[in-house]
């Protein structure tokens, strides 16, 4: 098969992807803890006393000082998912859509995926109750519902416009559509072992790797199987190609390992 023959078809070369879902997820994961709680707990006068791959420590903080650094993480995914969105409208080199759109699909599931995880089990930055991370508050049971009614909303949203994007990336046929499954399934798979593995270096044990880091990656994440199967469509094929990135990959393998060794077990600032 002629090269020009490859090209016209949408291909993304296996360990090129692997290699972006080991950079990108950590420094997500990073942004979610550290640019909106730990950051947010700074500019409420106060300051974290562990940070976590997965946690940060805030004490001294009450009321709705405590609400707002416990929303701040939340509010830093649904931040990037946006600005991801507007800018892959404008870009057209296909690694860099490739990135924004995984930026955009795992902080959106995210961000949904707390609210509907917090309604249902008032654990989590969302609980809305004595136990729960913005609690407590009037009527406990009217805000869970709630939660779960926006989140589960803006879940279906958020996969619906994945899949759109996708699409708009790879077009349609079967070539395709394996295409827009191999990406999906290698952001879960990939994403949620990275994850279950650097969570496993936490000094506080199972309750950090159940509540945060398989919550946010196996659970959070759970819609990138729509994504992965979604009914085949009759668009014209895109010509869509990304082939072996050697030095991504090798960067992405050093950040993982890297996110791993300083804030799996946990950075303590006295």
């Amino acid at each position: 098969m002629e090269e020009s023959d490859m090209h016209a078809r949408p291909r993304v070369d296996p360990w090129t992807m692997v290699g972006l879902v080991l950079l990108l997820l950590p420094l997500l994961t990073m942004a979610h803890e550290l640019l909106g709680h730990a950051l947010t707990c700074v500019a409420s006068g106060h300051r974290p006393s562990e940070l976590g791959a997965y946690y940060i420590e805030c004490p001294s903080t009450e009321g709705w000082a405590t609400r707002i650094v416990s929303m701040a993480g939340t509010g830093m995914d649904v931040l990037l998912a946006v600005l991801a969105y507007l800018a892959w409208r404008r870009v057209e080199r296909p690694l860099l859509r490739l990135m924004l759109w995984i930026v955009f699909a795992v902080t959106g599931m995210v961000a949904a995926g707390y609210w509907m995880f917090s309604g249902v089990t008032n654990l989590g930055d969302w609980g809305p109750d004595v136990g729960g991370g913005i609690g407590p508050l009037p009527w406990p049971w009217l805000w869970r519902v709630g939660l779960f009614v926006i989140g589960l909303y803006a879940y279906k949203r958020v996969i619906l416009i994945s899949i759109r994007m996708l699409i708009a990336m790879l077009g349609g046929g079967d070539q395709a559509r394996r295409v827009q499954r191999h990406i999906a399934m290698t952001v879960y798979v990939v994403g949620g072992v990275g994850a279950l593995v650097v969570s496993l270096f936490n000094p506080h044990g199972m309750v950090i790797t159940l509540t945060s880091a398989i919550a946010s990656t196996f659970g959070g994440l759970a819609g990138m199987f729509n994504v992965a199967y979604f009914p085949r469509c009759d668009l014209p094929v895109q010509d869509f190609y990304i082939g072996r990135h050697n030095a991504l990959v090798a960067v992405g393998v050093l950040v993982t390992l890297a996110f791993a060794a300083i804030l799996g077990p946990t950075v303590y600032l006295h």
